[in-house]
């Protein structure tokens, strides 16, 4: 990812977690969009095989200071 890329999605991400009435359909919808993104990149694998993918990065992600 370049740093513009970076930098972009960082904006994008902190306006979208804004506290409001609409940001936890907000934060879900980012979530769908990386999975929608996953879906579409690993077509070969199955559901179950694609959500624990998905978690363990997830998780790989909060662990990061």
């Amino acid at each position: 990812m370049s740093w513009f890329e970076r930098w972009f999605l960082k904006r994008v991400f902190a306006r979208e977690v804004q506290q409001g009435p609409d940001h936890p359909r907000r934060i879900a919808d980012l979530y769908g969009m990386i999975r929608e993104a996953a879906e579409n990149e690993f077509t070969e694998d199955n559901k179950p095989s694609r959500d624990a993918y998905l978690r363990e990065w997830f998780e790989r992600g909060l662990s990061k200071p």
